[in-house]
Formats: C-alpha cells, sequence, structure tokens
C-alpha cells in the first residue's frame, strides 16, 4: 500500500506545459545516464530554475552526441528548451550552455575507475564490434549495440545484453568456485563484489535487484539462515518500489520479476540430481529458458507485439557461451582490464557469441501482429502459477504449460485488418494506418509512430496518401481516413495512443 501510495505522489500533472525556450534549470542527476554516439539521456531533479512549475520535479534531460561526465549524483546547470511528453517533462540543453560538476559528488571515484578501465579495454579489445558486447554484458552500456541489434531482436536474445539476475547469478556462480577451496572466504568475497558490482553497471533496477537477491543469499549462508526465495523476490520488489515507484511502470522491471518468479516455481524442474555435471548443465539451462520465455512472453507481446521461436534454443546455447565470457570479465575487473591476455580471451568469447547469435537471427523466425490485452496477461501468467503449484510430475505440468502458451499465441494474435491510432498533436492529430498488406502510413514519424510501426513490423511507406484502398483526406481541424467505402474521423484526441474506430 505504501509503495502505491508513493506511485500516486510520483506520478505529476504536467499539464498546462507544452513547450517553452529559454529555461535555465539547476537539477541533480537521479538515473544511470544512458550513452550512445549520438545522445545521452537521464533523470534528474531539478533544484533551481527560473521556470517555477518544475521545481522539485523529475525531469528527463537529452544531451546532444556521447557524454561520459554525467553521472548519478552529478550537478548539472543548463539552459535551453522543455516540452511535455506522455505524463512527464523532457529537456533539452542548447549546445555549450551546459555545466557539469562533479566536485561533490560521492560516488565520482567509483566513475573514473569505471572509466578508467573502459580506456584500458578500448585499447586492447581486438574490433569494435566486441568492444561494443563488452559494454553492453560487462559495463552495462546498450546504447552502441547497433548493427548487431537486428540479430539480438530476431533471435529473441535480447534480454541476453540486459545484465539482471542470469548475468549476475552467473558472476556469483563463478566466485563461489573460484574460491570454493574456502566457503566463508568466498561468501565474504561474493558480497563484496555485489555491492560494488551495480555501481560498474550503472546502477540499473535489474541489476540493483538481483544484486540485493545475491546479497541477502550469501548472508545467509554465513549466517546459517534458512530462507525462501520468494520471500526474498517480493522483499526486494517492495524494497525497490518504495525508492523508486515509477519502476512499477518500467518494462525492464516486470519482464525480470516476472522472470525470476517462475523460476522459483519452476525450482524443482529446473533443479535435478544428474550426476553428469554436463548433462546436469544442459538439463538446468535448457529448462530454465523454457520457463523464462514461458513467463516473459506475455509481457513482451503486450509492449512489444513480436515473438521469435528460436529464443527457446538459442537462449541455452548462448548461454553456455556466456559463462567463460562473464568469467573472464570477472577476472578483468579485477585486474581493471590491465592484462590484454584476458581481455582478448573475453574478446574471443564475445566473437563466438556474436556469430552464433547472428547464425539465429538470420533464420528471422520472428512473428508479430500480437495485441493481448492488460487482463489476459495477468491471466495466463496467475493460470501458469497455478500449474506450477500443483501436485504433479514436473515435466508433464511444462508440457501442459508449453500448450497453453501456443493457445495464448493463437487468441492474442491479430487477424489481418485495417487499424487507426490518432497521436494527439499540437494542432491537427498525428495518425497511422496499418493495412493488412503490411504496409503503413503516417503524418510525422515521432517515437511513438515508431513504436507502434515497429510492433507490427510493417514496411515503412513514408507520408504517401495513398496506398492500396487507403486514402487520407486533411480538413482543418480534423483528419478523415477513407477505408475502401468506411470512412474514419481522426479528431484530436486527449489521448496519447488511442486507437479510432470512429465513423
Amino acid at each position: 500500500m505504501l509503495s502505491v501510495f508513493l506511485l500516486g505522489i510520483s506520478i505529476h500533472d504536467s499539464s498546462g506545459i507544452e513547450e517553452k525556450n529559454n529555461v535555465y534549470i539547476g537539477c541533480t542527476v537521479t538515473s544511470a545516464p544512458y550513452v550512445s554516439r549520438n545522445f545521452t539521456s537521464f533523470s534528474c531533479k531539478v533544484r533551481d530554475s527560473d521556470f517555477n512549475r518544475i521545481k522539485n520535479r523529475k525531469i528527463t534531460v537529452y544531451l546532444r552526441g556521447e557524454n561520459r561526465d554525467v553521472f548519478i549524483g552529478s550537478s548539472v546547470s543548463f539552459l535551453g528548451k522543455i516540452r511535455k511528453r506522455d505524463r512527464g517533462i523532457v529537456a533539452y540543453p542548447y549546445r555549450g550552455f551546459i555545466n557539469i560538476d562533479n566536485s561533490k559528488n560521492i560516488l565520482y571515484p567509483v566513475y573514473f575507475l569505471k572509466k578508467k578501465m573502459m580506456k584500458n579495454y578500448s585499447e586492447n579489445t581486438l574490433n569494435e564490434n566486441r568492444f561494443n558486447l563488452g559494454l553492453a554484458l560487462v559495463f552495462g552500456e546498450k546504447g552502441y549495440i547497433k548493427e548487431e541489434k537486428e540479430n539480438f531482436i530476431n533471435a529473441g536474445t535480447s534480454h541476453l545484453l540486459a545484465i539482471s539476475g542470469m548475468h549476475v547469478g552467473i558472476i556469483l556462480m563463478i566466485i563461489l568456485f573460484l574460491l570454493g577451496f574456502k566457503k566463508r572466504l568466498s561468501y565474504y568475497t561474493a558480497g563484496v563484489f555485489l555491492i560494488i558490482y551495480p555501481f560498474f553497471t550503472g546502477l540499473h533496477t535489474p541489476v540493483i535487484r538481483a544484486s540485493m537477491l545475491g546479497l541477502l543469499y550469501v548472508i545467509s549462508k554465513i549466517k546459517y539462515l534458512k530462507i525462501s526465495s520468494l520471500n526474498l523476490l517480493f522483499f526486494v520488489a517492495f524494497f525497490i518500489l518504495i525508492f523508486s515507484p515509477d519502476s512499477l511502470f518500467s518494462v525492464s522491471f516486470q519482464l525480470s520479476f516476472v522472470a525470476v518468479f517462475g523460476l522459483i516455481l519452476y525450482s524443482g524442474l529446473i533443479s535435478t540430481d544428474l550426476r553428469n555435471r554436463a548433462y546436469r548443465f544442459i538439463h538446468s539451462s535448457f529448462f530454465m529458458s523454457v520457463v523464462a520465455v514461458l513467463f516473459t512472453t506475455p509481457v513482451i507481446l503486450y509492449y512489444f507485439g513480436k515473438f521469435s521461436l528460436t529464443t527457446v534454443i538459442a537462449t541455452p546455447l548462448l548461454v553456455l557461451i556466456l559463462f567463460p565470457y562473464l568469467f573472464l570479465s570477472v577476472l578483468n575487473l579485477m585486474t581493471f582490464f590491465s592484462i590484454p591476455v584476458l581481455i582478448k580471451g573475453m574478446d574471443l568469447a564475445g566473437g563466438i557469441f556474436l556469430k552464433l547469435n547472428s547464425f539465429f537471427g538470420q533464420l528471422n523466425f520472428v512473428h508479430a501482429g500480437y495485441n493481448p490485452d492488460s487482463f489476459s496477461v495477468v491471466f495466463f501468467i496467475l493460470l501458469l502459477s497455478g500449474i506450477a503449484v500443483l501436485k504433479m510430475n514436473n515435466y508433464l505440468k511444462i508440457c501442459v504449460s508449453s500448450i497453453l502458451f501456443f493457445v495464448f499465441l493463437t487468441v492474442s494474435a491479430v487477424r489481418p485488418d485495417y487499424r487507426i491510432y490518432v497521436f494527439k498533436g499540437k494542432k491537427l492529430p498525428d495518425y497511422l494506418v496499418i493495412t493488412p498488406y503490411g504496409e503503413c502510413i503516417y503524418s510525422k514519424k515521432t517515437y511513438k509512430i515508431k513504436a507502434v510501426l515497429d510492433k507490427n513490423r510493417c514496411r515503412y511507406s513514408g507520408k504517401q496518401i495513398e496506398i492500396s484502398d487507403v486514402k487520407v483526406i486533411k480538413e482543418k481541424d480534423r483528419i478523415k481516413v477513407k477505408i475502401k467505402n468506411k470512412t474514419f474521423v481522426l479528431k484530436n484526441s486527449e489521448y496519447i495512443v488511442h486507437p479510432v474506430l470512429e465513423k
């Protein structure tokens, strides 16, 4: 209840703020920056401004180009323009009118060390593609994965790029294995590493949550405590929502929470008593992938409308390569990326990882056009949870769940038909028409329209007025869309995205 209450407080009313230029803002960075070559973005809490309505509020700031001087806790002052976007406010500093101060940032020494390690890595890497992979898998910076991004989407392995519970779990296993000759030392070392590791990966919510789970596990081993995995999961989720209530709406939070929830419920299937370690590892990896796919796909379909059949096979195979890759990454972190042989060994494993992923990506078994509602997503996850707690054979459970999964896919599939979306514009609404033939027409290619285009995987047809049987007529204060002998009127809706079916 407290988390929901704080969530309500965190959602501010931005009405009346459309766009304003030449605004002075002084703020403190509150999120890990997303860094790429084209732009850098981060959340910032406004301390001072000549526009009083945004004081003490969180805004999103977009800087042009790559900027590695911004961290959590940095003080940023700039002159720029602001505008409303969805429920929040976005700021765009003018080039040359920004100042970044880290003199009072207590976390700056950690970030300075991270920058130093990244520099050492860049000087000894084999090539740019493998360096970019390392930025994603070791330092949590996915903004540089460009050329390979489509392959990860087509292979259904994008989740492997996000440092989350699986990565932290593998690293924890590696540390416990390396120091297995002295268990208590291994637990203490793992605990220290889990405290520091989130800072080097950008303090992203999935890493914090996974590190907290791992740390609590380590403490339970040191103190000889019996723990409940489900209790730990819900405690960590509650803790995160206390300090960041809006994480509840984060796709990564929802996916990671649901995935771990499913793995805990099906732990009896994943944990096996096979004597052969190789068979046991393959068995666990495969069924971990299957369970994760069953629980996360409904959420993925709800947000992205796409599903790749290769993910069930590609994920366990790529995880096999992730083990040596992350093993070497731990050694590199411990040696500050100063030993070229370890860096090149990690890059060689990264090259195999990219080639295998490219193979699955080029199979292009991606299916799009799914549109389940929130009720069906929640109902299906609850149904899977109910099956998991039944007293029956674990393999039978997974078979029944898989059959229901394909039923869910069938029900969630959208039949080929014309679909019309309207986006609130300043004067006229921005529109998007999707035809059964995969062609799309749109008025403005905003980021919202891009998301719907990508979700439907339709062919980009630009601003053409006539495609197939569709004709768009612009009038003074509205837009008419004629589809065959039907006419739809697009009004300037108050909703950001709204399917329109108004004759």
